[in-house]
C-alpha cells in the first residue's frame, strides 16, 4: 500500500455523530510523540478506545504517514506562516497537510476538519490561519514536495549521518526511501505444508525465505487462518534469527532451546513449531502475556518465565540459545516511524554495554559445543558486529558462517564475517524488510 493510496478500510467513517473523533485521536498521538516523547503503541489503545475499527485504522495510518513525511510537511507549512503557530495548532496543520499531500483526502474535507479540530482544542482565534494555510498547502504543496529530496528531508539528521558513515550515502538514501512506504503484512505459517494454501487464502505472495506477504488491507484477526492458529504476524527479517538457529541444529526435535528477551514471541512460536523444547524468558511479565496468548492460539508449548536474564539461572544448560537483544530498533522504522522522533544518538550509545552483558550471560546458559544466535533489529554496527567482536574471543565463541542462500536470502545479506545483515531496502521489489543483524556463534567444547 503506498502512502498516497490508503486502503478504503483505512478511511474514516464519516457517518459517526462526531466526525472529529478520529482526528482528535490522531492529534493526541502525534503530539504525544513530538511533544511528550511517548510512543504511539504505548497510547494507541487508550486514545482510540471509543472508535470503531475503520476509524482506528485511519488514525494509525494518518499518524504514521505524518511522522514518515514530517520533514516535507513542516517545510511546506513553514513556507506559508510568518512564525510557528502554538504547538497544538502546528500539529493540527501537520495532520491536515498529511491528508492533503499524501493521503489524497479531498482538500475541503481536510481543511474543514482541521478548522473544527482547532476549535475543539479551544484555539478558535487561529481557525482563520489554519484555513488559509491549508488552502495554500492544497494549491501549492504538491509542486513543492515534488522538488524535495524526500529520503533526506524526512530523516532526522542524527540517523542520516550514522547511516552514511556505516553504509555510504547511496545506501543511506535507499534505507531512508524504504522508510517512506507503508509496510506490507508479513506472516509466518505454523505448518510449512499449508504455506501455498494459506498464500491463496490470504491473497499473499510467498517470499524466498518462506514468509507470506500480504499487501492488501483488512483487520488481522478477521483474516483466514488467524483464529485457527495457522499463522502469526512476523516481519520477514524477524523470522530469520530462529531460522538460523534451526539451520545450525542437527535436528531440532526435543532440543533444549532458550529464547531470551522473548517477547512478543514470534521466535518462540517458530522454535516450538519446529519441535524444540523451548524456554521463553523476558523481563516483562506484561509483554509475556502476548507470548502466552499466541502459544495458546497456535496450540504450541513453551515454558514461559518472567525474569531478568542477568539475574536468572536455568536449572540445566541448553543445546542452543537465541538472544534477540534489546536495542535501538532503528531497523524497524518502516513499521514504527515514531522511533526516529523519540530517540537520539545518546539513546543508541547506551545499548552496546547492556548487549555485551546479556551476550556474556547467555553464553553461560549453553552446553559446551552449543549454538548461540545473537540478533538485533538495529542498523547500528555498534549494536551488531561491535558487540559480537567484543565478546566472542573472551567467551570462547567461534563465529559460524550463516548459509544465507539456504534460508532463501540474498547473497548481499552476508557479511565478511559470516553474519547476516539485512537492510530496509532489501527485498525492495517485494516491499522491503526490517533491518537486522544476526550472528551464529558456537561455544567451545
Amino acid at each position: 500500500m503506498s502512502q498516497r493510496h490508503a486502503d478504503r478500510k483505512d478511511r474514516p467513517n464519516t457517518d459517526r455523530p462526531d466526525t472529529l473523533a478520529s482526528r482528535a485521536a490522531a492529534l493526541a498521538l502525534l503530539s504525544g510523540v513530538v511533544r511528550d516523547g511517548q510512543a504511539v503503541d504505548s497510547r494507541f489503545g487508550a486514545v482510540t478506545a471509543t472508535l470503531d475499527a475503520r476509524d482506528r485504522a485511519f488514525v494509525r495510518h494518518l499518524v504514521a504517514t505524518t511522522l514518515r513525511r514530517l520533514g516535507q510537511i513542516d517545510a511546506v507549512i513553514k513556507a506559508f506562516v510568518s512564525r510557528t503557530p502554538p504547538p497544538p495548532v502546528m500539529d493540527v496543520l501537520r495532520l491536515g497537510a498529511a491528508q492533503i499531500l499524501f493521503l489524497e483526502t479531498a482538500p475541503h474535507a481536510a481543511v474543514d476538519t482541521a478548522v473544527g479540530l482547532v476549535k475543539r482544542i479551544r484555539q478558535p482565534r487561529l481557525s482563520g490561519l489554519v484555513n488559509a494555510v491549508l488552502r495554500k498547502v492544497a494549491a501549492q504543496g504538491p509542486a513543492m514536495i515534488a522538488d524535495h529530496y524526500a529520503a533526506r528531508i524526512n530523516t532526522p539528521k542524527w540517523l542520516w549521518d550514522g547511516w552514511v558513515k556505516a553504509y555510504g550515502e547511496k545506501t543511506a538514501a535507499r534505507i531512508a526511501e524504504a522508510h517512506l512506504a507503508e509496510p506490507p503484512l508479513d506472516v509466518t505459517v505454523k505448518e510449512s505444508s499449508s504455506r501455498e494454501t494459506l498464500a491463496t487464502q490470504l491473497e499473499a505472495t510467498v517470499l524466498p525465505t518462506g514468509t507470506l506477504r500480504r499487501t492488501t488491507g483488512g483487520a488481522v484477526q478477521d483474516l483466514p487462518g488467524f483464529t485457527d492458529g495457522a499463522w502469526w504476524v512476523q516481519d520477514v527479517a524477524a523470522a530469520l534469527p530462529a531460522q538460523v538457529l534451526l539451520q545450525s541444529l542437527d535436528g531440532p526435535e526435543d532440543r533444549m532451546v532458550a529464547d531470551l528477551c522473548a517477547a512478543p514471541g514470534g521466535k518462540t512460536l517458530q522454535l516450538s513449531a519446529a519441535g524444540c523444547a523451548v524456554t521463553a524468558v523476558d523481563i516483562s511479565d506484561d509483554r509475556l502475556t502476548l507470548v502466552r496468548d499466541n502459544l495458546a492460539r497456535m496450540q504450541l508449548n513453551a515454558e514461559v518465565i518472567a525474569a531478568d536474564i542477568l539475574q536468572w539461572t536455568p536449572d540445566d544448560a541448553f543445546d542452543a540459545v537465541l538472544l534477540d537483544a534489546p536495542c535501538s530498533a532503528t531497523g524497524t522504522l518502516r513499521r514504527h516511524p515514531d522511533l526516529g522522533h523519540l530517540k537520539t544518538r545518546k539513546d543508541i550509545d547506551r545499548f552496546p554495554a547492556l548487549q555485551r552483558d546479556l551476550l556474556e550471560r547467555a553464553v553461560m546458559f549453553l552446553k559446551p559445543g552449543g549454538v548461540l544466535v545473537y540478533s538485533v533489529c538495529s542498523l547500528e554496527p555498534a549494536e551488531g558486529s561491535g558487540v559480537v567482536s567484543a565478546v566472542a574471543e573472551n567467551a570462547n565463541l567461534t563465529i559460524v558462517p550463516i548459509d544465507g542462500k539456504a534460508l532463501g536470502g540474498d547473497p548481499s545479506w552476508q557479511s565478511d564475517t559470516g553474519a547476516l545483515r539485512t537492510l530496509p531496502c532489501d527485498l525492495n521489489a517485494h516491499g522491503g524488510m526490517d533491518g537486522f543483524y544476526i550472528a551464529c556463534l558456537r561455544k567451545a567444547l
